[in-house]
């Protein structure tokens, strides 16, 4: 919407009603530059085209009334994901399989693989919902992003048990389906913020990697999470490729290994691509690095600290990286810059663990201090996410989860803080 247009119950220009309003995260600029942010981008997948748009256009138009606004479609699909991460962290909550991996019941990963594909569909059934209501909005863009950043922790977590690995003794490959995930999805936005626009490769996350994550839960329903330790691809390798080797590689190894050949792809492409064109760009990825980097020296110095402490260690490093990719593309739709040092800063408690734990060693006060810090980061974004979809609401004159009700209508008179 223009910041020229008038709002008719009104009167009043809805720039002048904006100016009267309070916004803490949304500058002058970045008000003026929200409203005519147009998203550019494309999918090249195979897969997106032929089945998975049809799907969701058809989907849409069936079943999905015009009153349902696209938001909530969105969350309602990070909901299904959330319900199969809380059944997976009830029966796992150490996220390792202490006892046999056949004690859990399999019905989660059936859960686990038909939210997955959920999920995938209602993804896109959100922009189908909001082209054919016209409420397509910046709104829409950045909370379908922020809930993608969430879902990446679900999605990984259950992959790993999934798979019946074992944290104390496949560290490597669980720090990697956790933080390769991660990376590729800042990198991608990370090239969407320098470049003005997201184009997502022939194979690629959202798709082939949803379908794939969706897959594997499917088959620990139907052959159990053992088969995944088992070793019938590497047996039937040796049979087709005259190759001896005295490494035996189970079939989660296969798993691990082709995610980060796509992880590493990915990633080095883009880096390339964005950093021949803007070469100072390579300083925003300092956060996502740091990030990495820091679980990874806390794993390799001290690994028993993190599995004595799994799910706060993992929640801690979703709410990082959750405010770090947000805040990325909110810089991106409102055309402002990407504050690196404010992003390091909520970082640097991180940091100091890291150097703590590498060189001094791990203690109960240690881990007093990481509870300390994921609960005050959960209570800090919680409220940042709050305070930013209200401010970008304002801005817009429209509602997060309503697209009926006009947004003067319920908002209160305008209030001038001194």
């Amino acid at each position: 919407m223009p910041s020229h247009s008038t709002d008719d119950s009104k009167g009043k220009p809805l720039q002048s009603q904006q100016s009267t309003e309070s916004y803490y995260y949304l500058s002058p600029d970045a008000r003026t530059k929200l409203p005519i942010y147009q998203y550019r981008g494309s999918d090249l997948s195979i897969v997106y085209k032929y089945i998975l748009s049809p799907l969701a256009a058809w989907t849409v138009d069936t079943f999905v009334p015009t009153s349902i606004a696209p938001n909530s479609i969105t969350l309602f699909g990070l909901t299904l994901m959330l319900s199969a991460y809380g059944s997976y962290w009830y029966y796992v909550p150490t996220c390792e399989m202490l006892d046999d991996p056949e004690s859990i019941p399999r019905w989660i990963f059936l859960w686990n693989g038909i939210a997955m594909l959920c999920y995938q569909t209602l993804d896109n059934m959100d922009g189908k919902q909001a082209r054919r209501t016209g409420s397509s909005s910046p709104l829409g863009l950045l909370f379908d992003h922020g809930c993608d950043a969430i879902n990446s922790i679900f999605g990984s977590v259950n992959w790993i048990i999934g798979m019946a690995l074992v944290p104390k003794d496949d560290l490597l490959p669980c720090w990697a389906l956790i933080f390769g995930p991660y990376a590729m999805f800042y990198v991608a936005t990370w090239e969407q913020y320098h470049t003005g626009e997201l184009i997502l490769p022939l194979v690629n996350g959202p798709n082939e990697g949803l379908l794939g994550g969706a897959l594997l839960s499917l088959t620990s329903w139907y052959y159990g999470p053992s088969f995944w330790q088992g070793s019938e691809w590497h047996d039937a390798l040796q049979t087709l490729l005259p190759i001896q080797s005295s490494i035996v590689m189970r079939n989660c190894d296969f798993v691990v290994l082709a995610s980060c050949i796509g992880f590493v792809q990915e990633m080095v492409v883009k880096a390339m691509s964005v950093g021949k064109k803007h070469p100072t760009a390579m300083t925003t990825i300092l956060p996502i690095m740091i990030l990495t980097v820091c679980f990874f020296l806390i794993g390799y110095c001290e690994p028993e600290f993190l599995l004595s402490i799994p799910r706060t260690a993992l929640h801690l490093s979703m709410f990082l990286f959750v405010e770090m990719s947000t805040e990325l593309m909110l810089a991106h739709v409102t055309s402002q810059p990407f504050s690196t040092f404010g992003r390091c800063q909520l970082l640097l408690p991180l940091i100091a663990l890291s150097v703590w734990i590498c060189v001094l060693g791990t203690d109960d006060s240690v881990r007093y201090w990481l509870m300390v810090y994921t609960v005050a980061l959960f209570v800090f974004l919680s409220f940042k996410i709050v305070i930013v979809i209200r401010e970008i609401c304002q801005v817009l004159r429209i509602w997060c989860f309503d697209i009926t009700t006009p947004y003067a209508i319920l908002s209160q008179e305008p209030k001038k803080y001194d």
